[in-house]
């Protein structure tokens, strides 16, 4: 593993700093397959829990980038707090979604090997995401689950 023993990185789409790491922001291409369906990127499918429409679900989970953020920005699912996933409703504040992001995670992990080359590029640094939210009710990701994931697939290599 790399020695970045306190260094910081702060994971963004638009990185200055290390631009070949841009890639591990959730908006990057990173193919993987869970429960059948295939994504183009993890931002594909956190943004396709926003809506109940099965075949808009399947559309947002082929997109990448902007793109994806950009549809599913524009759902509005905050008010009920309420993700969905292949027909079945998950409460935001639940073990169950959480469990669900994890597998996700895991599965991009497990099939980009990219996404896990890159990741180890981090060496020890501290992971970052300035650009995130903390408050979980304005969010489908908080900067810690977000991060955190990050940080332990680095170093365990499995979120279970």
């Amino acid at each position: 593993m790399i020695d970045n023993e306190g260094l910081v990185i702060d994971i963004s789409s638009r990185m200055k700093v290390r631009p070949e790491l841009a890639a591990l922001s959730n908006l990057g291409y990173k193919p993987f397959t869970m429960d059948g369906v295939e994504f183009q990127s993890l931002e594909g499918f956190l943004q396709s829990l926003k809506t109940d429409d099965a075949e808009r679900q399947l559309e947002i989970c082929g997109m990448s980038g902007p793109r994806a953020k950009n549809v599913g920005s524009e759902i509005k699912w905050k008010k009920k707090q309420t993700l969905y996933w292949q027909g079945r409703a998950y409460g935001r504040h639940t073990e169950e979604y959480q469990q669900l992001i994890s597998r996700a995670f895991q599965a991009c992990y497990d099939q980009c090997e990219d996404f896990r080359r890159l990741l180890a590029q981090t060496g020890n640094a501290i992971l970052a995401h300035s650009i995130g939210k903390d408050d979980a009710t304005e969010t489908i990701l908080t900067i810690d689950e977000f991060v955190g994931r990050l940080t332990r697939l680095r170093e365990y290599g499995s979120l279970f």
